[in-house]
This record gives structure tokens, C-alpha cells and sequence, in this order.
């Protein structure tokens, strides 16, 4: 059975101790700024068993959405919204193709019975992907997949049955590469494997409510949902990204649909249509708004002339 994921691997549901630390360490410093949900869910987040008691397996798998159209051609006065977040939404996709594999397991094990995540329940999916054998969590803080690079989404199934686990993914193929941190507008990756998400242009555009710091305006360019840049420049997507095939992960709009003086003027209704079925709406109008106003502020002739820092 085909379902187009790139890669999958099995793990245990044990704890996931070496993660908790680092959760732990993250909130202490409140690295994820206003993502209160994250403390409230500190303790669940790196047990498994807290979402499905049963739990004896995890499947994770890993589906590339990489396109080569991440807006370097666009027409000038353009915003930028993540490549991830231009298809249909992926949590609905990789959602149902897990659907599909469980359904699959439990022709096979009729006793079967499992939970599926894709980004849907806060559990920790990058820890739980490494430790099922798929790849490292690099200095940017994206999984790397050896040989292919970061521009996969994942999911899982929690089962409740007995499978084999694969070998955890122990090496780390950084190196002594920084790109991603030089890269970084915003000095969101304030040391090697270590984010501080109150600064990601990705945060601020997405999950921050209300006002933005006028600190982070000039930083955050013409980004009106999301940020691709610490993946752009990695040496392991420049070499492995290739191009998907799933279909529901083409771009929905056209060039023009981009242009900032366009975006500055939809209404909310037009907001929602537009957006409809994609990531963008997550943000919700008066945010996604604010950001173009932002982005456009920081496209203006008189702004991108000006020598001030």
C-alpha cells in the first residue's frame, strides 16, 4: 500500500526523558512567549500514554511537501507566506492517509485499535520521529531526514499493539555548520539546537496575538505567514529537496494573489474564502492583517532606501 509518505519508523511508548529536559529548560526561559498551552501541557506533551493509555507502538512517518516555488520569482511588492502553508491544509492530508494505514493494520490485527496525530494533541513528534530512526533535530530545530532534508511533515499512530521498534537516529550531520543561525533575522536560534520561539518570525506571524514589538518589524521582511529562511539555507535541503507529488500540496494562489497592496485590502469574508482549506487561516484576519501592514511598511521605497538599521 502506497500512501506516498517518504519515510516511516516504529518506536516504543516510553517517556521521552531527554526531551522533558529540554521542554522544561525551553519554558523556563520562556522561550515559547505567549504559547500558554505549552506549560499547561508541559507534563503530557513527552508521554505518550497520556493520550492513549494503551498505547504499546508508535508509527511515525514523514511526508515531503517541498515545491520549488518558494516566491523568489514573485512580482515585486509581494508577501511571503511559508511553502508549507500554501497547499491544502496538511493536517487534513497526512490525517487521512493515516486513516487509511490504520484501517490497513487493523484488517491485518483485528484487535488493532490506535490514536493518530499530525500536529492535533501536543506530544512531541520530532523526538518521538529521531527516536523511530527517521532522522536528527537539527541546529535550527527541524528534523533532518539524511539524504532527503527538513520539508517533511509528520504524524503517527499511537497502537495499542506490539510491532518491532526500528533504531533511534543517534548521529547528528550538522557539524560545524551556523548557516541557519547567521540566517536567522530575529536571532531565533540563540545557540546550536536551541530556539527561542518569542523571536521566529514563524511565531510572531502565526501565534503571537496583537501587537507585534516594533523590535521585530524591519526583521521580519515581506513574511506574512510564517518563515522558511533557516531551512532555505541549509546545506542538506540545497543538495536533497525534491519536488512532492502530492498534488493537494500545489500552490493555491497566483502571484497576484500575493501582492501586498492586494492583501491590504481583503476583507474579512475574503480573507476567509481565499484561505479557505489552507494553513493561512490559523492566523486569523486581524493578525494576518497586521502582518501585511508590517510587510508593507517594510517594502516601501522609502523604507527599503532608508540606511537605518
Amino acid at each position: 500500500m502506497d500512501l506516498g509518505f517518504s519515510v516511516a519508523g516504529i518506536t516504543g511508548p516510553e517517556e521521552l526523558q531527554d526531551a522533558a529536559k529540554d521542554l522544561s529548560e525551553f519554558l523556563a526561559k520562556n522561550y515559547h512567549g505567549t504559547m500558554d498551552w505549552m506549560p499547561a501541557t508541559e507534563k503530557e506533551r513527552t508521554s505518550p500514554a497520556a493520550f492513549f493509555p494503551d498505547v504499546k507502538s508508535i508509527v511515525m512517518v514523514a511526508h515531503n511537501y517541498y515545491r520549488n516555488d518558494e516566491g523568489m520569482m514573485a512580482p515585486e511588492g509581494s508577501g511571503t507566506i511559508s511553502l508549507y502553508a500554501r497547499g491544502r491544509d496538511y493536517h487534513r492530508v497526512v490525517r487521512k492517509k493515516l486513516k487509511k494505514l490504520l484501517n490497513w493494520l487493523a484488517e491485518q490485527t483485528p484487535d488493532a485499535r490506535g490514536r493518530i496525530f499530525v500536529d492535533s494533541f501536543p506530544i512531541m513528534e520530532k523526538p518521538l520521529a529521531q527516536r523511530a530512526g527517521i532522522g536528527w533535530i537539527a541546529k535550527n530545530a527541524t528534523l533532518i531526514i539524511k539524504g532527503k532534508g527538513s520539508y517533511f511533515f509528520l504524524g503517527g499512530i499511537l497502537l495499542n499493539i506490539d510491532l518491532p521498534p526500528d533504531q533511534p537516529f543517534t548521529g547528528d550531520f550538522c557539524g560545524k555548520c551556523t548557516r541557519c543561525q547567521q540566517a536567522c533575522p530575529t536571532g531565533a536560534l540563540v545557540q546550536p539546537f536551541r530556539i527561542d520561539a518569542s523571536r521566529c518570525i514563524s511565531y510572531l506571524t502565526i501565534e503571537h496575538k496583537g501587537e507585534i514589538d516594533p523590535l521585530f518589524h524591519r526583521k521580519m521582511g515581506n513574511y506574512t505567514f510564517g518563515c522558511d529562511i533557516c531551512q532555505t539555507v541549509c546545506p542538506w535541503n540545497r543538495q536533497f529537496s525534491a519536488e512532492t507529488e502530492e498534488t493537494d500540496f500545489r500552490s493555491r494562489f497566483r502571484d497576484s494573489d500575493l501582492l501586498l497592496s492586494f492583501l491590504a485590502g481583503i476583507k474579512r469574508d475574503e480573507f476567509e474564502k481565499m484561505f479557505e482549506g489552507t494553513p493561512v487561516r490559523r492566523a486569523g484576519y486581524e493578525n494576518f492583517k497586521r502582518n501585511v501592514e508590517i510587510a508593507r511598511s517594510n517594502m516601501s521605497p522609502n523604507r527599503k532606501n532608508s540606511k537605518r538599521s
